[in-house]
């Protein structure tokens, strides 16, 4: 069982290490903007994280089988040998950097994305007002056309 937990660790380390190469390649692409990239990436990592999911939910039903009560890797601790308990902090503990590393460029990714959101409406905005024609342009039949009056407000008696 303890074989399992750690090998189930593992998993996860070297998933949250693709998890890191993968953000970092998902934010050359939006440098790049290269929205098909993006997209590509971007359905790799929802499966990595689904996959990551999964392998946590089976350590926490391994934890369940030594210890009815263990939540954590912390209350089952006790029941391994010396080495495999040292490997598997080391274990936790780089899963844990890499997770921080991950929040990170998750934050500079999401950055970059509105970034270019923000930047790509703005264009488009800008557009639409220079295609919307003017008060003095000519209409269809020659003449110059006029614009509706606005909405107003009529007060007075009947």
């Amino acid at each position: 069982m303890i074989v399992r937990i750690l090998s189930n660790l593992l998993r996860q380390q070297r998933a949250v290490m693709l998890l890191e190469v993968l953000q970092k390649e998902e934010f050359s692409h939006l440098t790049a903007r290269n929205p098909g990239g993006v997209a590509s990436i971007e359905f790799s990592i929802q499966e990595l994280l689904r996959q990551l999911a999964t392998e946590r939910r089976s350590l926490h039903a391994l934890y369940a089988a030594l210890d009815p009560a263990a939540k954590r890797l912390a209350d089952v601790i006790g029941r391994f040998s010396p080495e495999q308990a040292e490997q598997a902090g080391k274990l936790f503990a780089g899963i844990d950097a890499t997770e921080q590393r991950c929040a990170k460029q998750a934050g500079r990714n999401y950055a970059m994305a509105l970034g270019l959101y923000d930047v790509t409406k703005s264009s488009l905005d800008n557009l639409q007002n220079l295609l919307i024609p003017k008060k003095t342009v000519y209409g269809a039949k020659g003449r110059i056309g006029r614009a509706a009056p606005g909405a107003s407000l009529f007060s007075g008696r009947l």
